[in-house]
């Protein structure tokens, strides 16, 4: 028999746990990754951890405080802090490379996050666009285009992913093996 098909879940914001549906075309952060000069090895080791593990993005949104959790093979519970309309910086290991980030709410469906870091290959301008989408009948998705462009090269590519809601009781602590495997 044919599995049970999913409950429809509707939210009216981006709080909540969001999963990546890899039955879309382009999930995928190979072109990103590629526009960074990030090496092919690096890349096929994504992709391949992307698969294998949900890549969950859990959402909290309260007044002007945005807290983004993001799990997946290759993300161990990286947490994003943001305060709306305020510019932050963070300073990366090893070296103390400054990272800005700024987060704006455009609409009550639309949040843009704009940040630039230094990498090994370049400055490195990132555009993330987060959209919830609605449609009669359907769940509510959430459509990420990100957009980044290497200052060095001039290149820019757009990935357009896009998630699912789903249960809170999904995003539960990592089990033992996940924590101490590399």
């Amino acid at each position: 028999p044919a599995a049970p098909a999913p409950p429809i879940i509707q939210r009216d914001s981006f709080n909540g746990v969001w999963i990546l549906d890899k039955s879309r075309e382009g999930w995928s952060m190979r072109r990103y990754l590629e526009t960074l000069h990030v090496n092919e090895l690096a890349i096929q080791a994504h992709d391949k951890g992307e698969m294998e593990h949900e890549t969950i993005h859990k959402f909290e949104l309260d007044g002007s405080a945005l807290k983004i959790t993001k799990r997946s093979r290759v993300n161990n519970d990286l947490v994003v802090q943001l305060t709306l309309g305020q510019e932050s910086v963070e300073y990366l290991k090893p070296d103390n490379r400054p990272k800005k980030c700024l987060a704006v709410l455009e609409t009550s469906n639309q949040l843009r996050i704009t940040s630039s870091l230094l990498t090994m290959n370049g400055m490195a301008h990132v555009e993330d666009v987060k959209t919830l989408i609605h449609e009669e009948g359907k769940s509510t998705e959430l459509l990420q285009r990100l957009t980044i462009t290497n200052e060095q090269t001039h290149k820019t590519t757009t990935t357009t992913r896009h998630f699912y809601p789903t249960d809170e009781d999904k995003f539960q602590p990592r089990d033992v093996e996940m924590e101490t495997s590399g």
